[in-house]
């Protein structure tokens, strides 16, 4: 017994000293990845200033949030939502599309990209409408503003890597349809049927002009599914927001990052 144990020794001691380097470069991938994430959200386009968005909704310009219609503030919120998150499913859609393995790992990259700076930007105008202040009137904030945002998106959001989730999703349905219908005798099935389908109404379809045809039908299906995947997430990570915002308030949710910020630092 004791014989094991001494064999037994060396393993588990490795074991344990890989599981701790795992952790920790999962732990210093993640930090790199939000101080990527907060560079990203320092960029000119993705902020959104209070004054010019409030202008282009008449409803809030004259009027402070605690005598605005809360329907309204809802109903404008939904908009935004909407809004963005069918933008982000277009996009995602699109970059979804090219069936080049590689081509398809780089616009992944694009994908995860755009659905976070689209979710920052429309975190900022739900914020507005529940009577935040600008967050880019004064530089000397703009870091403890951004590092907000990215807190507020990350704990009552969905997590940040949900998007990266939905790309991958996104890819690998494609790809695994694409396996299945486009590489195997299913796919030669398929194109003689409907081939034979289109003959018995008179026409005649040449078949490599329908193989064709539906390896881009197959591509246009997984890349619909995962702009769909893309929308239902976006719509309920800022959705969470929303919620929270109408239960909470702007002030509840503030003082609870500065006190979740003050116990980092004194951890530190």
């Amino acid at each position: 017994m004791q014989k094991y144990k001494n064999c037994l020794a060396p393993f588990l001691q490795l074991t344990i000293f890989t599981m701790a380097k795992i952790k920790k470069t999962i732990q210093w991938t993640i930090a790199r990845y939000n101080e990527f994430k907060e560079q990203m959200f320092r960029l000119k386009p993705v902020r959104i200033e209070k004054q010019k968005f409030m202008r282009a909704r008449q409803h809030y310009a004259s009027a402070e949030t605690t005598v605005v219609d809360k329907s309204l503030i809802t109903k404008s919120c939904k908009m935004v939502i909407l809004s963005s998150a069918l933008m982000t499913a277009f996009i995602t859609f699109l970059t979804t599309i090219p069936s080049a393995i590689w081509a398809s790992l780089v616009l992944i990259v694009i994908d995860v990209v755009q659905f976070q700076l689209l979710a920052f930007s429309a975190e900022q105008k739900i914020l507005y409408m529940y009577g935040c202040d600008d967050f880019w009137n004064n530089h000397q904030s703009t870091s403890r503003n951004i590092k907000f945002l990215m807190w507020f998106l990350g704990k009552y959001g969905l997590p940040a890597k949900t998007s990266i989730a939905e790309s991958a999703a996104g890819f690998a349905i494609r790809k695994l349809i694409s396996m299945l219908m486009m590489r195997s005798g299913a796919r030669i099935l398929i194109v003689n049927a409907i081939r034979q389908g289109i003959k018995w109404t008179g026409i005649i379809v040449a078949h490599e002009v329908l193989l064709d045809s539906f390896d881009m039908i197959v591509c246009v299906i997984c890349a619909s599914i995962a702009g769909a995947v893309s929308f239902i997430q976006f719509g309920q990570m800022i959705r969470n927001l929303e919620k929270e915002l109408s239960k909470s308030g702007v002030e509840k949710v503030f003082r609870e990052f500065d006190e979740e910020n003050d116990g980092v630092k004194e951890e530190e």
